[in-house]
């Protein structure tokens, strides 16, 4: 306040302008949000009455209905299975490509070939996708989901974890070296542990396009026993009347997960997404 205090007027009305539009775009970014949030305690004709107001009767019954209409136990566990399963097996992957890239094999071609892949939007992959799970007799298998989101997440992974490792010095890799260290001993013992803000990087984002992918997981599984969270609650939309309240309490049940991840690796992420963004 004393900082502010001190500034000269044209400082002081720049820095009003500034946090007045910060605020109206923080208002903006978080009222659908918040609107569902509200809307999940109630039916629809006050949905429809009171849009956007406070709920006059908490209904805390959409949560409940919300939880055993969409199987949500099932498909929570076939979600969290897929999705950890997906993310140790593609950090592992771009870690180690990641440091064949920057530090034993440094080649343009292969990292140029790498990044190309996100540029292929995900619609192209559907139809040679069913054709190959077919041909490997796995269709509507979970194993299927993790195949095709490590294949989908791979090269953006790659991109954030090669601008990372690039970062760090590789004085360490001759100290290590002169030591007694091979190659692996090297990425396991030295790289890898450094790398954890990369790595919480690629499993965040991996884990948001996971958890909240539904087109895959309609076109590879069809056994209600091996739906996905996303599927679960999407069956929650009627054919001819939708309970809006119940499936905003649905959105709510899937988000609480991904909020919870994103709290508890949010200094990890930011610090990932810069080294990826400058050295990339």
């Amino acid at each position: 306040m004393r900082k502010f205090l001190k500034k000269t007027l044209k400082d002081k009305i720049a820095a009003i302008v500034k946090y007045l539009f910060l605020l109206i775009v923080a208002i903006v970014s978080l009222y659908p949000f918040i609107w569902v949030v509200t809307s999940s305690f109630k039916d629809n004709n006050e949905i429809y009455r009171n849009s956007f107001g406070l709920p006059k009767v908490v209904l805390w019954g959409n949560y409940v209905e919300a939880w055993k209409g969409a199987h949500v136990g099932t498909s929570f566990f076939n979600s969290l299975t897929v999705c950890l399963v997906t993310i140790l097996v593609l950090v592992l992957v771009t870690a180690m490509g990641s440091y064949i890239l920057t530090r034993v094999h440094k080649s343009a071609f292969l990292s140029t070939y790498l990044s190309l892949g996100i540029m292929i939007p995900i619609h192209a992959l559907l139809i040679p996708s069913v054709i190959l799970f077919k041909f490997l007799h796995l269709q509507d298998n979970l194993v299927s989901l993790v195949i095709v989101y490590v294949a989908t997440n791979i090269s953006f992974s790659m991109f954030i974890m090669k601008g990372f490792l690039e970062g760090i010095p590789k004085e360490l890799d001759e100290a290590a070296t002169i030591d007694g260290c091979n190659l692996a001993g090297i990425f396991f013992k030295i790289i890898f542990p450094i790398a954890k803000p990369g790595i919480a990087t690629v499993a965040t984002l991996a884990f948001l396009n996971c958890w909240n992918d539904l087109l895959l997981g309609l076109v590879l599984i069809s056994d209600p026993a091996k739906k996905t969270l996303s599927m679960s609650i999407s069956a929650l939309k009627g054919s001819y009347v939708t309970q809006y309240g119940l499936l905003c309490a649905g959105f709510i049940i899937s988000i609480i997960p991904v909020v919870i991840m994103y709290l508890l690796l949010q200094k990890q992420v930011v610090q990932g997404m810069t080294a990826g963004a400058v050295k990339g």
